[in-house]
Formats: C-alpha cells, structure tokens, sequence
C-alpha cells in the first residue's frame, strides 16, 4: 500500500484515505462502512487517491435527520467531495446501497462524476418481483425497534447475502465492516433501498459507467446488472464469478482487475 491510512474527521463525515493521483471514492454497502474497502486499497493506492467515507449513520459519521431521503444524502456526497475534499472532479465506486447513491448522485453532479462504478446494485427497489416496499422496510425496522444489536443484525445479514464460496474469513471481516454502523445509518439504508427508483435518473447518466455484479448475488442479481447497464448510454458490464453481493470482498482480484482496466481506460482523468 502507498502510504498508510489516514482516518480523518471533518465536519459530519469522517472517511479514510491513502496513496497519490487521481481521487477514487469508495461509497459502501448497507452492509459495510469505510473500512470494507481493504483488498481495493491494497491494490489502487500505487496510483490513485484512495477515499472511503463513512456514510452518515455509519461509523464516525453524523446521523441525518430522522425521515431523511435521497436528496439529503447525494446533498451530504456532494458537500463532501467539494467542501471537505475539495475536489472537483473523481472517480466513483458504489457498492449495492452506494450504487443506488450513485445512480442519482452521476445524474445530478455530472460535472463532478469523472467516471462512475456501480457494484451489485439495483436500479429500482423490487425490480420484476412481487415484494413491494413496505414488505422490505417492515420486518427491518421491527427488528431494529425491538432492540437487536448492530452486531447480531450484521452477523444475520452477511451470511445471508454472500455466496455460497465466501470464505469465513471475508464473513468475519464483513461483518467487523458492518457492525460499525449506528442504528440511525441502518434505518436509513433500509429506507434508502425500499423507496429505490432511479429509472428516470439513469438515462441521463453521461460518465463512463461501468457494472459489476456478482454472478452469485441473490439479492441484485445479475438481472438488475443488466438493466442498469441497458439503460445508461455505453455502459460497461461485467459479471465476478465465484461472489454473492459484497463481490469487492468475496472476488478482489477479478473486481480490481476489471475496475483497473476501466480506469486505465480513462485516459486524462488525473483529476484532483
């Protein structure tokens, strides 16, 4: 790794950081927090700014308001990345919840949106199903209002959504990632994906996009993959064997790999 980790607070957001060169945020998972990221900081510091936020709710981070939505959120990304970061412009890479961020966040800031990488995520909640919302968000919040800890929650969740190769090892360090959220940040995470709908967002997405989806995720299966990459002009997908739906954990090397070549790709987007 380039350098080590610098964990810094500022403000709401506290995130971590290390190496040099073009600026790639990392936006985590419901089931995540900052420190989800390892195996892509190990392997992007040499040669870009590597940046993970705790997102409000998680880790570090302040709570929003109760009742927060969408809008609040991509407002509190933006501030981040141009108040507290400074930047004008970087890469980004959303994982499941942090993709759904992303899809209206690259929609809305396309100046600030260099390119854009969106893992096992959904383009709208319940996609071709027959759950409807409130069949999500209930049975959640119930058990988080009754008192199940942060721990017990992320422990039931990530052996729930990984795949059926993850090794013990990735589960452990999931749910070490998961269980640093605050019971705020899991009530609006579960809010954030049962009220998903970035259909009308996508088709004015214009970064170069690139999909990723677990080839084992049950969750956002590959189907939804597909339809994210369909609707966003020039979408890049690719499918990660051997992983469920934290595929950045469960298959670091095919997701580097991929991810390194897109940005290669990206030739000029030394942005800082």
């Amino acid at each position: 790794m380039q350098g080590d980790i610098i964990v810094e607070e500022k403000g709401p957001i506290c995130w971590q950081e290390a190496g040099v060169g073009a600026p790639i945020l990392f936006l985590h998972a419901m089931a995540g927090s900052r420190t989800a990221w390892v195996p892509q900081f190990e392997y992007f510091t040499p040669h870009y700014r590597c940046i993970a936020w705790d997102m409000p709710g998680f880790g570090l981070s302040a709570a929003l308001p109760d009742g927060a939505q969408m809008a609040e959120v991509t407002s509190s990304l933006k501030g981040f990345v141009t108040q507290t970061l400074g930047l004008t412009s970087a890469h980004f890479v959303g994982l499941s919840v942090g993709g759904m961020i992303l899809q209206h966040f690259a929609a809305e800031e396309p100046e600030l949106v260099r390119s854009l990488t969106i893992m096992d995520s959904s383009p709208k909640f319940g996609l071709g199903g027959d759950m409807s919302p409130e069949d999500f968000m209930q049975p959640i919040l119930s058990d988080l209002a009754d008192g199940t800890s942060v721990r017990a929650f992320s422990d039931t969740m990530i052996k729930a959504i990984t795949g059926p190769s993850c090794s013990p090892q990735v589960i452990d360090a999931a749910i070490g990632a998961m269980a640093r959220a605050q019971l705020s940040g899991l009530v609006l995470t579960t809010q954030l994906i049962g009220n998903h709908d970035a259909m009308s967002a996508l088709g004015h997405i214009r970064a170069p996009t690139l999909v990723m989806v677990g080839a084992d995720d049950a969750d956002t299966p590959v189907s939804y993959a597909e339809e994210i990459a369909k609707t966003i002009k020039g979408a890049q997908l690719e499918i990660i064997p051997d992983a469920g739906h934290l595929s950045n954990l469960e298959n670091p090397e095919a997701v580097n790999a991929v991810l390194a070549n897109f940005l290669a790709a990206q030739a000029g987007g030394m942005c800082r």
